[in-house]
C-alpha cells in the first residue's frame, strides 16, 4: 500500500510539472504572437502591404502556373523560377528594416527581373513544350512582384522610410 501511494504521488507530481510546463510554453507563444501583432500594427501602411503580400507570394510559389491535358488527365506545370520568389520575399521582408535609395533600387530590380522573366516565359512558350493553358498560379506570379514594386515606390515617395 505504501508503494502504491508513493507511485501515485510521483505520477501526480509529474502531472503538475507537465501542466506547469505546458502553461509556460503556451504563455510564451501567446506573448510572441501578441508582440508580432503589435509590431505589425505599428508598421507604415505600405509596409503592411508588403507583409501581407507575402501570402500572395506563397500562392505564387506553390500553385502551378500552367496545365495541360494528356492521356485523359490534367498535368500541372510548376513555376521553374519560384525559388527566386522565395529569395525576393525574404529580401522584401528584410527591406522593412532597411531604408534608402539603394534598398529601393534593389527591391525594384529584383521584382522587375522576376516579373519580366515570368512574362518572357509565357510570351516565348518557355513554360513547357507541350500545349498548355495558364493556371491561377500564373496570375499570382504576376501580382506578387507588381504589388511589391508599387508598395516599395509608394513607401519611398511617402517619405516614411
Amino acid at each position: 500500500m505504501n508503494i502504491l501511494n508513493k507511485l501515485l504521488d510521483i505520477i501526480f507530481s509529474l502531472w503538475e510539472i507537465l501542466k506547469e510546463l505546458l502553461y509556460n510554453i503556451i504563455s510564451f507563444i501567446i506573448d510572441k504572437i501578441k508582440a508580432a501583432i503589435d509590431w505589425f500594427m505599428n508598421l507604415h501602411p505600405y509596409n503592411k502591404i508588403i507583409v501581407v503580400n507575402t501570402i500572395i507570394s506563397f500562392f505564387a510559389i506553390t500553385l502551378p502556373i500552367a496545365k495541360y491535358y494528356i492521356f485523359e488527365t490534367w498535368f500541372f506545370i510548376n513555376n521553374p523560377v519560384a525559388v527566386y520568389l522565395i529569395f525576393i520575399t525574404a529580401m522584401m521582408l528584410a527591406g522593412i528594416f532597411f531604408h534608402g535609395q539603394f534598398v529601393l533600387g534593389v527591391k525594384i530590380i529584383l521584382n522587375a527581373w522576376y516579373f519580366l522573366y515570368i512574362i518572357y516565359m509565357w510570351a516565348f512558350n518557355a513554360i513547357s513544350k507541350a500545349p498548355y493553358i495558364l493556371s491561377k498560379g500564373f496570375a499570382f506570379n504576376l501580382l506578387a512582384p507588381a504589388v511589391y514594386i508599387a508598395a516599395s515606390v509608394l513607401l519611398y515617395l511617402s517619405g516614411e522610410e
